[in-house]
């Protein structure tokens, strides 16, 4: 399973969050993205090694 890392959020960016969760009533999750771009270099080399 792939590891994730959580987005540092700031305040003013959580606030807005918070904001948008309550009008269309879901959690959302903020995650870093340069985790997520890496994650996917390495799946993707992954599957060309094979």
């Amino acid at each position: 399973m792939d590891e994730k890392k959580l987005a540092q959020l700031s305040q003013e960016q959580l606030d807005k969050i918070n904001d948008l969760e309550q009008k269309i009533g879901v959690t959302l999750i903020a995650y870093d993205q340069q985790v997520i771009q890496q994650g996917d270099r390495s799946s993707m080399q992954d599957n060309h090694s094979s």
